[in-house]
């Protein structure tokens, strides 16, 4: 069965990020919404809420998506779920930023293959070659349009059956 990880704050969470009911937790370790399918796993880390909400929603029908507030919370994310199809992470987070993170995914030989893409107000050049650097496959600037990230989501975890 294929599981996700639903905090939408600090110490809530909601089983489906659209139904609005909001229950204690932290952080919770959720079934999926569509048991059996294969959909891909997606992990997003972002630490502003209301984007993080609004990614797992959008994406939340095409992927099984896991969230999590920031690097820290992503690495014990990382460590109790399936190896993620793709990872769509912040920069300027808390604790650990995007880089770092991405730096230590790369480093874990269970992770170092999944594809990452940075999904960051950060627009400079040289922030684009860090991300690369780090091991990103995409950097998607904020703002950005949801087309786009469909996009090379897709193209990074490919067709599925």
């Amino acid at each position: 069965m294929a599981l996700r990880v639903a905090p939408v704050g600090p110490d809530m969470a909601t089983s489906n990020p659209g139904d609005g009911l909001r229950r204690p937790l932290g952080p919770s370790i959720l079934p999926s919404a569509s048991p059996g399918t294969t959909a891909p796993v997606l992990l997003i880390v972002e630490d502003d809420e209301a984007m993080r909400s609004m990614l797992a929603k959008m994406l939340g029908d095409t992927y099984t998506v896991f969230v999590a507030a920031d690097g820290v919370k992503a690495l014990d994310v990382l460590a109790q779920i399936e190896t993620p199809d793709a990872i769509v992470l912040d920069v300027m987070m808390p604790r650990i930023d995007g880089f770092e993170l991405a730096r230590r995914i790369k480093a874990d030989p269970r992770l170092q293959r999944v594809p990452i893409l940075y999904l960051t107000a950060k627009t400079g050049a040289l922030d684009v070659i860090a991300g690369i650097n780090a091991g990103a496959r995409h950097y998607l600037t904020k703002p950005f349009k949801m087309p786009d990230l469909l996009a090379r989501l897709g193209r990074m975890v490919g067709p599925r059956v």
